[in-house]
């Protein structure tokens, strides 16, 4: 029994009324359990029915319904879900949720409440938001993509970069939360360097950060070339994004923001930073 089935049933058993419309949700209940009489288009359930759902209920879910309401699950992790009931998948919050994809640069040590940690090649430390009380980097950096920040060591980076010893920072998709990161940003209040797409949602994310230092990146000379090739310049993301980003990118007041930004709108294009992985190219630091 699912949780669309589960806050249907329940909304019933708590109506005084008697007549639901017999949409397919509905269709499906009663078809698996046989419970109330269908009218034309419309399921009437009497108070024995009610009665009926909510014993069935109890007996599959081990869901009393008198003491709990479907809806309240949607804040509860699965361990609390199943003082309540036996499908822990019925819980709304993420098993990921307030949790971080951090490292440090290859060959350094992460820097976390007062312990210096060496990670292997290629990882990284998994960690709930609340457990990070102090770090002794001396930046943040946020890399948009998985792969680029699992892949850095591939990366090659201006020897002046690793002087900003950063904490490096995963930002965020389905299961790490990009909100979670930026809780990081205003808890520990260090300078944020992005590398990310360089496109106009890239830019528009990057200069949306608290404490935005500037972007990691090619020099200009190299992404010119970049975004003169047609192999490696996407128009496609820059026509996706124009619309949901000029404003806020033509009001920019980071020079480096608004130099990417002319090139872009020159080129009509956008270049994804999983280039850096495949071609023999420095990047470098751009302060904002």
């Amino acid at each position: 029994m699912n949780k669309t089935w589960l806050a249907v049933i329940a909304r019933a058993i708590d109506s005084e009324q008697e007549l639901f419309p017999l949409n397919q949700t509905w269709q499906a209940i009663h078809q698996e359990y046989n419970i109330g009489l269908t009218q034309a288009k419309k399921l009437l359930l009497s108070y024995q029915d009610k009665l009926e759902l909510r014993e069935l209920v109890q007996k599959i879910s081990h869901i009393d319904l008198q003491k709990v309401s479907p809806g309240e699950f949607a804040g509860m992790q699965r361990e609390q879900v199943l003082t309540l009931a036996i499908n822990e998948k019925l819980a709304g919050q993420s098993v990921k949720k307030n949790r971080l994809a951090i490292k440090s640069l290859p060959g350094r040590a992460l820097k976390l409440n007062g312990e210096h940690y060496r990670l292997p090649e290629n990882s990284h430390c998994d960690m709930a938001l609340e457990s990070i009380s102090s770090v002794e980097h001396q930046s943040m950096w946020i890399i948009e993509n998985y792969r680029c920040f699992d892949q850095l060591g591939a990366i090659k980076l201006e020897e002046s970069a690793a002087s900003t010893e950063p904490l490096v920072v995963f930002r965020g998709d389905h299961i790490y939360q990009a909100g979670t990161v930026l809780s990081l940003i205003e808890k520990l209040q260090l300078p944020v360097w992005v590398m990310g797409d360089l496109d106009p949602k890239g830019l528009s994310i990057a200069q949306s950060y608290p404490n935005f230092a500037g972007l990691i990146a090619p020099n200009m000379a190299v992404l010119e070339n970049y975004f003169s090739d047609p192999s490696k310049a996407n128009r496609k993301l820059y026509e996706k994004q124009l619309a949901g980003c000029r404003k806020a990118l033509s009001d920019t007041r980071y020079p480096i923001i608004e130099n990417c930004w002319k090139k872009i709108k020159r080129h009509q294009a956008g270049i994804v930073q999983e280039h850096w992985l495949v071609v023999n190219t420095t990047l470098k630091m751009h302060p904002a």
